[in-house]
């Protein structure tokens, strides 16, 4: 079999490895068509919501939360039609502490309900102003309400990474002395935790709920949510909870693609997500959304497998690891070779040989010359009609 990767073995070292403790339940929920549109500025219809569910449903993904169905009448239609699709992703759906939201949910048939209550000292202080016993008591009367619906309940209580530690222990002994939760989600909010944060509050959560697993939401206003939400997979959490294309409030979210190929290459995990399709995802969503990606966004940009240095090209051509940890192909990219102010001769003749052209070295110097004279002009790098263009005027 054909080598898909070449990543560094220190990941595997002993003294790397026994710091690892992966759930042998580790799953993944995508809560594009939820958090991902609420970044500002984006809308999803109806159609997209379900476009996207079936695009997740086709790669692999087990659990999507579909989104919050109190939120508007089309969110509700939304919800009820991924139910009836037919899909083989468990939907989810996001209420309120209400028994209200948790009616709806009901109603369109969601499997999980995910009780989304802050808890944060700061949530609690300036938006519910409740004080810690109306807090516990509202949890777990919403929670019990939920499960006589007959729904899985992922309690949610969010900004999880900023509030009163002993306050958070108390909720959690609560949770898991009631009975009535099936899992628990850790939220960083903000973003403001730390990868080393994250794996010590991910097992200070599952000591003490103990067979209650436990979910990990991280956003990247640091540009850690993937570190975070590894950390958290290394540290035995349950369920990673990411988007495509790291779409989300204000910085987003951990990308799902970034996610699920960190975990198979350098953790060696398998999800069961179909890599080779995430390209396809990632440009559904990317339309849908209106969001562009960054060229070179790691897993799913359009420049991630580009190579334009002469030095770096030479070395490609040999051994295409001297480049890249992983071939494209196997998340449904390319590799493309770029001409520009940094190639080499040697770029110029790999990209003469798709035409079955032969320069002689004087003729690829100059041409190399002209190469470069073209790129600072024009501070980008050529087309291939840019390129034959300046060999047809040599």
């Amino acid at each position: 079999m054909e080598r898909k990767s070449y990543v560094s073995d220190f990941n595997n070292a002993p003294e790397v490895t026994a710091q690892i403790e992966i759930s042998p339940k580790l799953s993944l929920v995508d809560c594009t068509l939820r958090d991902g549109e609420q970044q500002a500025g984006v809308v999803f219809t109806k159609e997209d919501k379900v476009r996207i569910a079936k695009k997740l449903d086709e790669i692999g993904i087990k659990e999507i939360e579909a989104g919050m169905p109190v939120a508007s009448d089309e969110d509700r239609e939304a919800v009820c039609e991924m139910v009836q699709a037919g899909l083989k992703a468990r939907i989810t759906a996001l209420a309120r502490p209400s028994k209200a939201d948790i009616d709806m949910l009901a109603d369109c048939g969601v499997w999980c309900a995910t009780i989304s209550i802050p808890i944060g000292d700061l949530q609690r202080e300036f938006k519910l102003h409740w004080d810690e016993e109306t807090y516990v008591r509202t949890l777990l009367d919403t929670a019990e309400y939920a499960k006589t619906k007959g729904l899985y309940v992922n309690i949610s209580p969010y900004d999880t990474t900023r509030v009163d530690p002993v306050f958070l222990d108390r909720v959690l002994h609560e949770i898991a002395k009631a009975g009535t939760a099936d899992r628990v989600r850790l939220v960083d909010t903000v973003g403001a935790a730390s990868p080393l944060a994250i794996k010590y509050l991910v097992r200070r959560m599952k000591a003490i709920l103990g067979a209650i697993p436990v979910e990990l939401h991280c956003h990247d206003d640091f540009g850690m949510a993937t570190a975070c939400t590894l950390a958290g997979a290394e540290a035995g959490v349950d369920y990673l909870s990411t988007t495509i294309n790291g779409l989300g409030e204000r910085a987003g979210n951990a990308p799902t693609e970034e996610v699920l190929v960190a975990l198979k290459f350098l953790y060696g995990i398998d999800l069961g997500i179909n890599l080779e399709k995430l390209k396809e995802a990632s440009e559904l969503v990317e339309e849908l959304s209106g969001v562009r990606l960054q060229q070179n966004k790691a897993v799913v940009g359009k420049h991630a497998f580009c190579h334009e240095s002469g030095m770096v090209v030479a070395g490609l051509y040999k051994n295409s690891f001297v480049a890249e940890a992983y071939v494209p192909e196997a998340v449904g990219q390319k590799r493309q070779i770029l001409i520009g102010k940094k190639s080499g001769a040697q770029s110029l003749v790999k990209k003469l040989e798709e035409r079955d052209l032969v320069l002689s070295k004087e003729e690829i110097r100059e041409l190399l010359r002209k190469v470069k004279d073209f790129a600072i002009s024009h501070k980008r790098t050529l087309s291939d009609e840019e390129f034959f263009d300046l060999l047809r005027i040599s």
